[in-house]
């Protein structure tokens, strides 16, 4: 999803479903412009065609530490009994204060949830950031513009579970990951790709200078 004046996803030629009224930044990592997000707002969109065990997400993002924790990208199923059902999917999202936001990640294996820590963001530079993350049989892997800051290898032995996940929320942890507060994010983001294969680390480079 590019993001320059639209909300459609490029490859399904497919609108995103808007929730609340998110906007354009006027600013943009490359095109014209990205997504801007508000409180209350987020897009979503079928999930279906990237449901794979092993895959990548992809883009440039300039955080905003207001409020101090939101979901970014989520695949989540319906909450149960005004709970959020972790165990499947996966949450990638942000927590800290006004001067530094840390990048976290965490999959659903069908009965559990791994985790990986990430790192850390300086929200006072105002500065765009490429984030990628990949999701193997093994591991877990965030980068920062093409390199990797954050390993986690206690996916060894396990798969992702897509149990019960049909959208992607961009902007937000809504509706299906709003426990812990990870609501709408007003960060920027732009140039979103999830690919449904793991990229090399040279391939992430490509990506963002793409």
């Amino acid at each position: 999803m590019p993001f320059d004046g639209t909300n459609k996803d490029s490859v399904s030629n497919a609108d995103a479903t808007v929730v609340g009224t998110p906007g354009f930044a006027g600013e943009s990592a490359f095109g014209s412009d990205a997504y801007q997000g508000a409180a209350g707002a987020y897009l979503s969109l079928p999930i279906a065609n990237v449901l794979a065990d092993q895959f990548t997400g992809a883009f440039w993002y300039k955080v905003s530490g207001d409020p101090n924790r939101a979901g970014i990208l989520t695949v989540a199923p319906p909450r149960v009994d005004d709970a959020d059902v972790r165990s499947s999917g996966f949450r990638l999202f942000r927590e800290g204060s006004a001067t530094e936001q840390r990048i976290k990640l965490q999959i659903g294996d069908g009965t559990g949830d791994v985790w990986n820590d990430g790192e850390v963001i300086d929200v006072t530079a105002g500065e765009w950031v490429h984030i990628a993350f990949t999701v193997t049989e093994d591991a877990t892997q965030i980068y920062f513009n093409g390199t990797a800051v954050a390993n986690s290898g206690n996916m060894t032995g396990k798969t992702i579970s897509w149990a019960g996940c049909t959208d992607i929320t961009i902007g937000s942890g809504a509706p299906n990951f709003i426990g812990w507060n990870h609501l709408s994010d007003t960060s920027i983001i732009d140039e979103l790709y999830m690919f449904d294969k793991v990229l090399t680390v040279e391939e992430i480079q490509a990506v963002m200078a793409n």
